[in-house]
């Protein structure tokens, strides 16, 4: 096996939800495999704007191209605006992360229908309009790498997360459709299965942190280096004859009953 398979030299990638911290980390780890990273925010919010920025300032560091945008990921034109914007700046795209995040816990009859559609739109809707608006290009190339990046709350439920556990499952299963869909185009579709990680948004402090880590068999949260490195190797050449799968790196937490 050599190692030049897995470099990613000449690549184009767009990692939509940059800004999170398992998005960052799947950007750097792009760009230090080799990849220009096009990297979005998933919402109009200044604050994701200001991670967002500073997730490129390293990926330039490392001498790679990068460009921001801030989006709205659950809009259908501006997220066809930023498709278009990448391919025009570099010709192709080869890699599509999705890695949106919008944490939401609440009892089920006391969620509003609004609040409802806000998370499947957030977490499901929006990798639907990414990889629709990122087909053409690919189906053109005849190649492409998707990678959906879940929480480990699609495979195993969780008291006040229907509508979270709902989208994350809902992302899982089209990953599997879009596999079927586009096999004999050169497109692989898979997605990682993240558990618990450093810096994740619905670990809001240390007490919760301490809890997480006490169900997880590894009795650690994961970092999200060992999230992202799982990224590189799906987008690379080394793994044209995967698809439809889904990596699971949960610390055993799918294992325990």
């Amino acid at each position: 096996m050599s190692l030049e398979s897995f470099s990613l030299a000449g690549k184009t990638a767009l990692v939509v939800g940059a800004h999170t911290a398992l998005g960052r980390a799947a950007a750097i780890a792009l760009a230090e495999a080799g990849a220009d990273v096009v990297v979005t925010t998933t919402s109009l919010n200044s604050r994701e704007s200001e991670r967002l920025s500073a997730c490129a300032e390293v990926i330039r560091s490392l001498t790679r191209k990068s460009i921001t945008h801030t989006l709205d990921s659950t809009n259908e034109a501006d997220v066809a605006s930023i498709l278009q914007q990448t391919v025009s700046e570099f010709d192709k795209l080869d890699i599509l992360v999705n890695a949106p995040d919008l944490p939401f816990a609440k009892p089920l009859a006391q969620i509003s229908l609004a609040e409802w559609q806000r998370v499947l739109n957030e977490n499901l809707t929006s990798v639907y309009l990414t990889c629709r608006a990122a087909s053409p290009t690919m189906l053109a190339q005849q190649s492409g790498r998707i990678i959906n990046i879940v929480s480990v709350l699609g495979e195993r439920g969780m008291a006040n997360g229907s509508a979270y556990c709902a989208a994350q499952a809902g992302v899982l299963n089209l990953t599997r459709a879009l596999s079927l869909e586009w096999a004999r185009n050169g497109i692989t579709v898979n997605a990682i299965g993240a558990g618990w990680a450093e810096g994740m948004g619905m670990i809001a402090d240390e007490q919760l942190k301490q809890q997480l880590a006490r169900y997880v068999p590894n009795k650690r949260l994961a970092q999200p280096h060992e999230i992202s490195d799982a990224v590189v190797y799906l987008a690379s050449d080394s793994t044209g004859f995967i698809t439809g799968q889904t990596i699971w790196l949960e610390g055993g937490v799918l294992s325990r009953l």
